[in-house]
């Protein structure tokens, strides 16, 4: 792809945009169609940012629910979503003691990627934790990325160093997670 079947497109009048209008303005995508028409065989194209932005923004976003009291493994087939870790709370066995005391761990998995190991270097994760509480709940969740196994292990703790309140963890809690591997 070059700047010369851009400068085309753009000379052709099939670009038009507006100053600062992510509805019109475009961004040159190249791929490789198999033109012949010059050595590099890219042909350019044009998408509008909304579009380009949306698509890699909802599209591969899923939600997940995950009951911690049956299973602690949540197979997920997209690279991005939002976790609803169910089955924490006063009554339930599994939860994390305040000031780190303990925690609960759970796994993420994906059969599509290679979240061995083997592959630990080629993992990319990012998350991060959203906890609506109760009003007696005095729960601060805290979750970090524990490596992986069969999946991508996390531990999740209470970082409030006070005594536990009378019904934590009784709040919703999310995980939105990114997960690619880099091979």
């Amino acid at each position: 792809m070059d700047i010369l079947n851009w400068l085309y497109t753009k000379a052709a009048g099939l670009v038009k945009t507006k100053a600062n209008d992510p509805n019109t303005d475009l961004i040159a995508l190249g791929a490789n169609v198999g033109f012949n028409r010059r050595d590099d065989q890219y042909q350019t194209y044009g998408m509008t940012l909304k579009n380009c932005v949306q698509s890699g923004c909802e599209g591969n976003t899923k939600y997940y629910e995950l009951d911690i009291t049956s299973t602690n493994v949540v197979t997920v087939d997209t690279p991005r979503g939002i976790i609803d870790i169910t089955g924490m709370g006063s009554s339930a066995p599994l939860t994390p003691d305040p000031a780190f005391g303990s925690s609960v761990s759970f796994l993420i998995n994906n059969p599509e990627l290679d979240l061995t190991v083997a592959n630990i270097d080629n993992i990319y994760v990012q998350y991060s934790v959203y906890y609506r509480n109760t009003i007696t709940d005095n729960t601060v969740p805290y979750l970090i990325s524990s490596g992986a196994s069969s999946g991508l292990g996390f531990n999740l703790y209470n970082a409030n160093p006070t005594l536990a309140g009378a019904n934590n963890w009784d709040g919703a809690l999310y995980v939105y997670y990114e997960l690619y591997t880099l091979n």
